[in-house]
């Protein structure tokens, strides 16, 4: 049996023709790649020539537009100051002992100081003793007056006693002319008389009359210089009082501004006392939100990362270095261990807008001129925008762009007449 064993040439492949071919296709792959890159470039151009500013991604920031509260604030370094630390002046001039020294805690009505003032002393006891004089005086007066009156009304009652007996008189005369007893001439005497002793007795009670007025005038006007007396006794007492000074709230003694037994004027300031049971905050707030600011407008403050409620208590009428001075009081308890001129921050909220459309604050907006380019792809198109309030973080959106929308926040040296930008990676 004969066996043919067939051979591998129909296997063989014809290497110049497979060469070819794959020398082709990379060819092909070339051409592809090329035309592909002409088309970007074309596209690329096309979008520099219509875009006016071409920037890269990576040197832009952007925001969305989003809805929100928008909360308009003031954020200042402040440090706390005593709400009450009144300061003790004084009241006379003479010399002063000292009870306390800087730093003791005092009780409110505790003595701190006395005033030695020998004039005032002696004043005091040269007006006390006309006091007592005037008081002698009045009380003579009285005496006199009731003596006096007891002549008058004497006097009066002898003149009624005279003219009834003159009116039995003339009686007597009438009934003695009609029978003949008496002459003509006795009997006109006896009217005479009679007209006479009515005339001492009108006089005499108009001259009690004034007499008791004149009396009851003296007397009173003793009672007033009496009492002109005791206002100023009393006025004098109140002054020698007042030369113990005494701690008009409970704290601490802030300030010895004398020495012990140092001569003192008066209204000198003394002894100044710090309210430890109220403290306030003062911070300064630039100049351009002072129109903003108002009593009585919340605020928060912050000490050692805890955030108390405050409420703006009082404001400086003027502008001291480009800010204003406001006082913020804390609007529940106090932290413990307040220190006076205790660094903290405070934060004043102006404003609070619910629902508003709001997208994060840049530089771009420092220099806002009524537009903003927004971004759609690797395009921003210019589009003019409204902006209502601002925060420190925030702008309010009036009209032009909606909710979601992506904006460039960051400062662009754009053109007036570059209306697109072109953003490459």
């Amino acid at each position: 049996m004969n066996m043919k064993i067939s051979g591998t040439s129909a296997q063989d492949l014809v290497m110049g023709s497979s060469r070819a071919r794959k020398k082709g296709v990379t060819l092909v792959v070339i051409a592809m790649a090329l035309a592909v890159a002409a088309v970007l470039a074309f596209i690329y151009i096309a979008q520099v020539s219509q875009s006016g500013l071409v920037v890269k991604q990576e040197s832009i920031r952007t925001a969305t537009v989003k809805r929100d509260t928008l909360v308009r604030e003031v954020v200042s370094q402040g440090r706390v100051v005593a709400a009450n630390s009144p300061t003790l002046f004084s009241p006379e001039q003479g010399y002063i002992d000292i009870a306390v020294k800087a730093g003791d805690t005092v009780d409110k009505g505790q003595l701190l100081a006395n005033i030695h003032s020998p004039d005032l002393n002696e004043l005091l006891a040269r007006e006390t003793a006309n006091l007592t004089k005037l008081q002698a005086d009045l009380g003579r007066q009285i005496i006199e007056s009731k003596r006096r009156k007891l002549e008058l009304e004497q006097v009066v009652a002898i003149a009624q006693v005279s003219e009834k007996a003159m009116v039995r008189e003339q009686k007597r005369a009438e009934e003695s002319i009609k029978r003949n007893l008496i002459s003509r001439l006795e009997y006109e005497k006896s009217q005479d008389d009679l007209e006479r002793a009515q005339l001492e007795y009108a006089q005499a009670k108009q001259n009690g009359e004034l007499a008791n007025e004149s009396l009851s005038f003296d007397i009173e006007s003793l009672t007033l210089q009496l009492k002109s007396q005791q206002l100023l006794v009393d006025a004098l007492q109140r002054r020698v009082g007042e030369l113990n000074i005494l701690s008009p709230v409970a704290g601490m003694v802030g300030n010895v501004q004398v020495l012990d037994r140092q001569a003192v004027i008066a209204n000198q300031p003394l002894i100044t006392i710090v309210d430890l049971t109220a403290f306030e905050v003062e911070a300064i707030v630039p100049e351009g939100f002072a129109d903003d600011i108002a009593p009585l407008m919340e605020a928060e403050i912050t000490l050692g990362g805890t955030t108390y409620a405050g409420v703006l208590t009082a404001i400086s009428p003027e502008v001291v270095s480009g800010g204003v001075n406001v006082r913020i009081g804390f609007a529940k308890d106090l932290p413990a261990n307040l220190r006076q001129s205790q660094r903290l921050t405070a934060r004043i909220l102006l404003e609070n807008k619910p629902d508003a459309l709001l997208v994060d604050r840049g530089s771009f907006f420092d220099n806002f001129r009524g537009y903003a380019f927004r971004v759609r792809e690797n395009k921003a198109l210019r589009v003019p925008v409204a902006l209502g309030s601002s925060s420190l973080r925030h702008i309010e959106i009036m009209d032009g762009l909606q909710e979601g929308d992506t904006i460039i926040i960051s400062a662009l040296p754009v053109k007036s007449t570059d209306e697109q930008l072109l953003i490459t990676n």
